[in-house]
């Protein structure tokens, strides 16, 4: 029997079954606003070989595996997918900036027996995006260590963008899984709050 057309959480039940067809069903319910999301991340992309459709390309392909591959057990319904999705985009926006900005600096020391000028050297150091990038990441951490002063959500979240999975996370800060488990999902719903309210 086929899972109701417009329920996603029947359709990430699928995923999590092994139904590798839920995933274009997935794909086409959240690629256009993922699309539209990464592109406003990426107003000040210096690199516009990449775009939105390309990171939220990736950013679905990761999720829906990790899906599949039982990375995420407790992920049963659409805004926890929705939070997910919004999560591995921010991280692959973030590293897109901190490549680009490596490159320029890389070509930067390989062309430094050339003239270069003042406006060059400026543009390459200024790296606004990457800068906007960082201060909004950083006020999300705000929100937590207002939560959580002891600095430990902080922590977790800091991990978790960097694509840690629960189980690293817990063996990290030698704490049970279900715990950290539980921590993300406060994670994300104080990012979710902060984010509707911004």
């Amino acid at each position: 029997m086929n899972p109701d057309p417009g329920s996603i959480s029947q359709w990430l039940h699928c995923l999590k079954s092994g139904d590798k067809s839920a995933t274009e069903v997935l794909w086409r319910r959240f690629y256009p606003k993922l699309v539209r999301v990464a592109n406003k991340k990426l107003v000040k992309n210096p690199d516009p070989a990449i775009g939105g459709e390309d990171i939220a390309q990736s950013s679905l392909r990761n999720v829906c595996q990790g899906v599949l591959d039982g990375k995420y057990p407790q992920l049963d319904n659409r805004d926890d997918f929705w939070r997910l999705l919004f999560v591995s985009m921010a991280n692959r926006v973030c590293s897109h900036f901190r490549n680009c900005g490596a490159q320029k600096r890389n070509a930067l020391l390989r062309d430094s027996s050339e003239s270069v000028n003042d406006e060059l050297i400026s543009q390459l150091n200024s790296q606004e995006a990457q800068a906007e990038l960082a201060d909004l990441i950083e006020y999300l951490l705000g929100k937590l260590d207002q939560q959580d002063p002891s600095g430990e959500l902080r922590r977790i979240a800091l991990l978790y963008l960097d694509e840690h999975s629960a189980s690293s996370i817990a063996k990290t800060l030698q704490r049970r899984k279900t715990n950290i488990l539980h921590k993300i999902q406060w994670i994300r719903a104080i990012w979710e709050e902060a984010l509707i309210r911004e």
